[in-house]
């Protein structure tokens, strides 16, 4: 059974007004220079992180341009960031995702891809619990009959649904994003496209959200805000079951020349 991926049709132009730069209790900056070592400010920074505590055993840092796309992130299961658990993402200077895997207690564990941008170069490793198991190319066609939990065309299968469909996912977007301050006031005039990957789990409940496109913290984060507050979806079904269904989505925010 194959992984299915699919992209929604819509793509979200984005042009309100809204929030600036804020920090929660829940949240942490740290500037950095060019070399990365510490900055006095973020005025004064080239680089900077931004800690998210999701829970007590969830810590997501991202490490951003300071005018610009992600560089990296970073999870980890405690306050002191030892260990390292979760999604590791690294962005190439156009702010595309280059490389991704996940670790699970500071070891590799699963699937890892490499140079995803360039078709001819890019490959994948195999981890299981720090274990090694295969490397190959993209390029190559997959002979593997390794079966996963999420859904593959049959006629048994029906895709998730999002409550009201595409013009309620529509809608909820577009009533709930709002474009920075901060980016509006730090980017030039044009129109600028994030993508996220989500996974819409077996509960209908989104989860597992990645930026595949990154433009600017501000304009991420308010993306990354809105698809992890979604409301619970239809889950997709395979054969009775409920399974694993994995998006993408485009969202363009737009700013005018005055």
């Amino acid at each position: 059974m194959k992984s299915t991926t699919k992209y929604l049709c819509l793509v979200l132009f984005v042009v309100t007004a809204g929030n600036s730069l804020a920090q929660k209790s829940t949240e942490s900056f740290y500037a950095f220079n060019a070399d990365w070592s510490a900055a006095k400010s973020i005025d004064a920074c080239t680089y900077f992180m931004h800690e998210i505590k999701k829970s007590d055993t969830e810590y997501v840092c991202r490490y951003y341009n300071k005018f610009g796309p992600m560089v990296r992130q970073e999870s980890y299961r405690d306050a002191d960031l030892g260990i390292l658990n979760g999604v590791f993402c690294w962005y190439n200077s156009d702010g595309f995702i280059d490389s991704a895997g996940s670790v699970i207690n500071s070891k590799k564990d699963g699937h890892w891809s490499y140079l995803m941008n360039d078709s001819v170069k890019s490959y994948y490793e195999e981890y299981e619990n720090g274990r090694f198991i295969k490397r190959d190319n993209y390029h190559k066609k997959d002979t593997s009959d390794a079966q996963t939990d999420t859904l593959e065309k049959d006629a048994t299968q029906k895709e998730a649904i999002y409550n009201k469909g595409i013009s309620g996912w529509t809608k909820y977007i577009s009533s709930s994003i709002k474009t920075p301050d901060r980016f509006t006031k730090s980017m030039r005039p044009g129109k600028y496209i994030v993508t996220v990957a989500f996974t819409i789990g077996k509960t209908g409940k989104v989860q597992d959200v990645v930026l595949l496109k990154s433009i600017e913290w501000s304009a991420d984060a308010e993306v990354l805000r809105i698809i992890e507050n979604s409301p619970v979806w239809a889950p997709a079904v395979q054969k009775g079951k409920p399974v694993l269904y994995r998006q993408k989505q485009n969202i363009v925010f737009s700013i005018a020349e005055y």
